[in-house]
């Protein structure tokens, strides 16, 4: 019998921006891409028009020129909304404004830009969200992201419940992300609600790649790929629909997730059978809707 759990979870707070706040103390500059990137003119047109592609996006190919560019994001994306410590920014293209991304500000320098951008160009897995540009300006580093919807987070801080089928299609994309990371010699640094998040077709991104940690295979085990995580953050979705009929393959997940390997769990009858496409639209829809969203207006909007 599954321990009850008294956590109250809650949304991060979101506020909507004054977006001079993101201009006061910005001189004024021209785009330039830097040297190292060597950005050829349809890179440098990507910097200003940004084509989000299908509805399931596709990943970088291997070795992908990610557009780096000497310049302030918010001269070219218009801010909208952002969590309440402005970590993650939600915004929209000034001229496509039917273009909107996700402008991530580094806490600080993880790495020289050029290791980094090397590091996401080869990540092209769609488990992980695609990062389309990465800016510099004065001191401050921002990676712009492929937008997204709602975090596991938002679902558990929200009134919806939620299915074996649904559980079943948010673990399988983390595994196989994990899986992938690991055939890197990667480990995700951190694995929890906030960073598994989906789009609004219901695809699951793994937010941290840029932040994953190299790991020696003596390394690997249940707790280093983050797969003991992944058992709690099942464990708190069965939490939110104790009424529902877990059949024994999904109650055995949890203690499975911390002693099988991932090839493994991947074999596991649950996760082979053929899902639905679009499995998880409606639980996206639902959480959105009903989850804790905390706005604050700074400005009028019309």
């Amino acid at each position: 019998m599954m321990k009850r759990n008294r956590d109250k979870h809650s949304r991060p707070p979101t506020v909507w921006i004054d977006e001079s706040t993101f201009h006061q103390t910005q001189l004024d500059s021209k785009s330039t891409a830097t040297a190292d990137m060597n950005a050829s003119p349809s890179q440098m047109r990507n910097a200003t028009a940004i084509a989000l592609g299908s509805k399931k996006p596709r990943p970088n190919p291997p070795d992908a020129r990610i557009p780096h560019l000497n310049q302030n994001p918010f001269d070219i994306f218009e801010p909208v909304a952002a969590l309440q410590d402005r970590s993650l920014v939600f915004a929209r293209h000034r001229a496509n404004r039917g273009t909107l991304v996700h402008i991530q500000q580094l806490e600080q320098q993880m790495a020289p830009a050029t290791a980094l951008l090397e590091l996401m160009g080869h990540i092209c897995h769609p488990s992980f969200p695609k990062l389309l540009q990465y800016y510099h300006h004065d001191t401050s580093s921002m990676l712009v992201w492929e937008p997204t919807e709602v975090s596991v987070d938002h679902i558990l801080a929200s009134s919806c419940s939620i299915t074996a089928d649904e559980i079943v299609s948010i673990v399988r994309p983390v595994l196989e992300g994990i899986q992938y990371l690991r055939e890197l010699g990667r480990a995700l640094a951190t694995l929890g609600p906030d960073t598994i998040l989906l789009t609004q077709s219901g695809d699951v991104k793994i937010r941290g790649a840029e932040s994953s940690c190299q790991i020696s295979q003596s390394e690997m085990n249940s707790a280093t790929m983050k797969l003991c995580a992944l058992a709690d953050i099942v464990t708190k979705l069965m939490l939110k629909n104790r009424t529902y009929g877990w059949e024994q393959k999904i109650q055995n997940l949890p203690r499975q997730l911390e002693s099988a390997s991932i090839e493994e769990l991947l074999q596991n009858e649950i996760f082979t059978r053929t899902s639905s496409e679009g499995e998880l639209k409606l639980l996206v829809s639902i959480a959105n809707k009903t989850a804790y969203h905390g706005i604050k207006t700074y400005y009028a909007r019309c």
